[in-house]
């Protein structure tokens, strides 16, 4: 691209040379290193470029190998601007052109953001406007360093931030946690674990504490499971004394969870007419203007426009976007699902929530969800059957035992 863009300031041409001897020619031209490319073979000739300096070069060169040289093809700024050298506002203009393009090189015209998956762009630009990172700002007001530290700072789930500037667009790569095994430890005081479910215990793992239940054992909501105390015992093996802990334990129970969603049977669906008018739209330093040649006449429609931004080199993008617009006419019309369409939603949306618990960490055991469908309503209800990991931490009451503890909860 730089040695097109040089070749093309310098000005080049291309020759065809004829005769006998064209190996001998060649020869030549590479002993005194002249540059020759795309050479190509035509009507028993060769035709090549070289630079208009080369080729002031070429006449001993031609005489000595008995070889002919002509110019067909002139190429370059050199050439363009003798074609049009009685044009005294082209090179103003050339120039102005190049002086607008430097002009706005300094300028951020396109924000990227990669990485996100939590934080949506929207909420990214929302926190830049708030730090006045916009687009057409001037690049020099623009700290990499503290725009990072600043997007960590304001986003938890955000471990990585890379900001960087490419010719005027601002990129920002991030790295979100979605990890909870990275999530910092919390420094809990003494505390216990009580029940936040009814069920059965399936599986208790203490780490610290004193667990007061075991698998097997029906709990209820606010019953202790493991106390934040530890037996300090005496050289006569009974209890001297208690260690006040941060109970700690992966405990599981099965219950059941009650569902129950309904929904109309009749629903309002948008159906497009397959009417349409079509138009153009121009957006220029933040301004639209758009060219449809048409009022919107219909009751209900949507407005979809489909742009590109336009750039110059990869990362060169200039402060205009053009793009198309569509008005689509669409009317509302009521309908009422059929029983397979409301079983099938019904279904659609078990599913979904099903599927959102298990992202939880909860296991299904059972599903007994029975559909029922009535004249204006269908309805889903029934238990589920789960496993699920219990526990809730609360303070812990300094010197009260174990067995007071859970006298006090019954």
């Amino acid at each position: 691209m730089v040695q097109q863009l040089l070749q093309y300031t310098k000005g080049y041409v291309r020759i065809r040379v004829t005769g006998s001897s064209y190996e001998r020619f060649l020869n030549m031209c590479a002993k005194h290193q002249i540059e020759l490319w795309d050479l190509l073979e035509a009507h028993n000739a060769y035709e090549m470029n070289l630079s208009i300096r080369g080729f002031k070069t070429l006449r001993p060169l031609v005489k000595k190998s008995g070889t002919k040289v002509r110019i067909i093809e002139r190429y370059g700024l050199p050439f363009f601007l003798h074609r049009h050298r009685g044009r005294k506002a082209l090179p103003c203009g050339v120039l102005f052109g190049v002086l607008l393009m430097m002009f706005l090189s300094g300028f951020i015209w396109d924000i990227h953001i990669e990485g996100n998956q939590a934080r949506t762009d929207d909420v990214i630009f929302d926190f830049l406007t708030e730090q006045r990172i916009t687009h057409g700002m001037w690049k020099s007001r623009i700290d990499c360093k503290a725009l990072a530290a600043d997007i960590r700072k304001a986003f938890d789930d955000i471990i990585w931030v890379s900001v960087k500037i490419q010719g005027t667009r601002l990129l920002i790569d991030v790295k979100e946690n979605t990890d909870l095994a990275l999530e910092e430890e919390v420094d809990y005081g003494p505390s216990d674990l009580i029940s936040d479910v009814d069920g059965v215990v399936q599986e208790i793992i203490t780490r610290s504490g004193t667990p007061v239940v075991k698998a097997g054992d029906t709990v209820k909501k606010g019953q202790p499971l493991v106390l934040g105390q530890v037996e300090i015992l005496d050289d006569a093996g009974e209890v001297a004394d208690y260690q006040y802990v941060a109970a700690d334990a992966d405990i599981y129970v099965k219950t059941t969870y009650s569902y129950n969603e309904t929904f109309s049977m009749k629903y309002i669906k948008k159906e497009y007419t397959g009417r349409m008018k079509k138009g153009v739209f121009l957006t220029m330093f933040g301004k639209n203007f758009a060219f449809t040649g048409w009022p919107v006449s219909y009751e209900a429609s949507d407005v979809v426009k489909e742009g590109h931004q336009l750039r110059v080199t990869e990362n060169f993008y200039l402060p205009v976007t053009v793009g198309k617009i569509e008005c689509r006419e669409y009317e509302l019309i009521e309908k009422t699902y059929s029983k397979e369409e409301a079983v099938r939603k019904a279904k659609e949306s078990l599913a979904k929530f099903l599927w959102k618990m298990q992202e939880k960490g909860v296991q299904i055991l059972q599903n007994n969800v029975k559909i029922e469908i009535g004249v204006k309503s269908c309805t889903a209800r029934g238990e589920i059957e789960i496993t699920r990991r219990a526990g809730k931490r609360v303070e812990r009451t300094l010197g009260v035992d174990a067995e007071e503890r859970i006298q006090a909860n019954e």
